[in-house]
């Protein structure tokens, strides 16, 4: 008995399963084609640069001070010692805590990030639901994520549709 009802459940679930349309998108490409997307990167890139280079020039500058009071330790004073060992000190906890204010997932670039690729997302995102919607299709997958795709059908790509959908 409980064999024969596993056999029908196994039948039901079969059938349902195969009623099931899918497809599939590059949102890695879409990404890659939408202008927006190219402006929004090289701002972030642009960003990441000036900030990487006010956080290694107060480590540089820690550094030379640091250079400094080993070439200098013989002629001064231990309470100059002292003063110089503080100021080498300040100066490295003022380039971490820089480098924590750009760099942390919290950070400015991080929200920059967020800031200017959201709307982007998002407007990816509904273009993909709409084709879907016009395709009734019941899943869409992302092949540019880590989701593990073994074999696609190129007939259910729909990146070139979405592409259309945002108009480039």
């Amino acid at each position: 008995m409980m064999r024969r009802l596993f056999t029908i459940l196994g039948i039901f679930a079969s059938l349902a399963a195969s009623a099931q349309r899918m497809g599939y998108v590059d949102t890695q490409a879409l990404l890659k084609r939408h202008p927006m997307y190219v402006q929004a990167q090289a701002e972030v890139e642009r960003l990441n640069n000036q900030f990487h280079g006010e956080v290694q020039s107060l480590f540089d500058d820690a550094d030379a001070l640091r250079g400094q009071l080993e070439a200098e330790r013989v002629l001064l004073t231990t309470g100059m010692i002292s003063e110089r060992e503080k100021l080498i000190t300040n100066t490295l906890d003022s380039a971490k805590a820089r480098q924590m204010r750009y760099f942390a997932p919290e950070g400015t670039l991080f929200a920059k990030r967020e800031e200017l690729v959201a709307p982007i997302q998002s407007q990816i995102a509904g273009a993909i639901r709409e084709v879907a919607r016009r395709k009734k299709l019941d899943f869409v997958f992302d092949k540019g994520s880590n989701l593990a795709v073994v074999y696609a059908n190129e007939s259910l790509d729909i990146t070139n549709e979405v592409l259309q959908q945002l108009g480039f």
